[in-house]
């Protein structure tokens, strides 16, 4: 084996990286509408009836989200609801913040779950920046907030709401001082969108950020130059051999007899031919259910 042999190796690994950093940069990037700095839009929605201060929740919530520079809003699920499932419970709160507040913008979305479903589920909703801020905390986000809400099937009183809406921000405010990391992204299977952050803005796009794809190239040049090197050198150890004399001292001419051999093959055809079939059904619709916006979303649930 050649010397040149890694050297064709690594231009054919360079020639492969660089058609997939070219399909990647034609792939739609979008820098997300991030907050629009208007807090009068945050608030709360009671459809229990309980909430005796929901001015001072509402106003709470309101310097929140001016203080975090994202939209928040709070959703009381009562009786009065409709039986959701956990994933329909997601799906409503995903869809519902695009509707007020759009796809991709800064914000979180909490659905209180006080609908008498057993076991409750409640979740929180994450969107643009918030899920690259919360993506880690919100386990114990919950561990804080259900201090203050009953397991569910118990009786709810008008402060037992109050208290845990009031950990709900307290934990938005404890959490919201991090600052996303730049070599950090967050991939969402609804939507199939990638949300990261680059030169300080939060993106959306369609495919990993190019700052993965570079590290791939780099290993793949790596791995390559040193599997090359190694075959290189276990191949020309193996036919290294001493300098033997001119091969005719091994050769006796009057006992060497060279026979004549033919080979003949036999040529065969295959001919391909189309079978036609009279089977129905064409193609299976997707089932209901899911989310009806395409806005890219984290965040998690937890059970009471």
């Amino acid at each position: 084996m050649k010397k040149s042999v890694l050297i064709i190796i690594n231009i054919v690994l360079v020639i492969l990286m660089a058609v997939l950093l070219v399909v990647q940069s034609s792939a739609k990037t979008d820098v997300a509408k991030g907050f629009d700095g208007n807090s009068a839009n945050s608030g709360i929605l009671d459809n229990t009836g309980l909430v005796e201060n929901s001015d001072e929740i509402t106003g709470l919530v309101r310097e929140t989200a001016e203080k975090l520079e994202m939209n928040i809003f709070v959703y009381i699920a009562g009786k009065n609801d409709p039986y959701r499932s956990d994933y329909e419970i997601e799906c409503f709160a995903d869809d519902f913040y695009d509707e007020i507040y759009g796809e991709d913008t800064d914000g979180v979305f909490y659905y209180m779950d006080l609908s008498g479903k057993s076991p409750a589920y409640d979740y929180i909703s994450t969107s643009g920046k918030a899920v690259l801020i919360y993506k880690k905390d919100i386990d114990r986000m919950f561990d804080y907030i259900n201090k203050y809400l009953p397991s569910s099937q118990q009786t709810v009183y008008s402060d037992d709401i109050e208290n845990a809406v009031d950990a709900f921000l307290s934990t938005l405010k404890t959490y919201g001082n991090t600052k996303p990391n730049p070599l950090e992204y967050y991939h969402d299977e609804s939507s199939g969108k990638y949300m990261f952050m680059k030169n300080g803005e939060f993106v959306v796009s369609e495919n990993k950020p190019i700052v993965f794809n570079l590290v791939i190239l780099v290993a793949c040049l790596l791995i390559g130059t040193i599997t090359a090197l190694i075959v290189y050198f276990v191949t020309k150890h193996r036919y290294r051999f001493k300098k033997s004399q001119n091969s005719s001292v091994y050769i006796k001419h009057e006992k060497t007899v060279f026979h004549r051999k033919t080979d003949s093959f036999i040529r065969t055809y295959t001919t391909k031919r189309k079978i036609e079939t009279n089977s129905g059904g064409g193609s299976r619709s997707g089932g209901g259910g899911g989310h009806s916006h395409s806005g890219g979303h984290g965040g998690g649930g937890r059970h009471r």
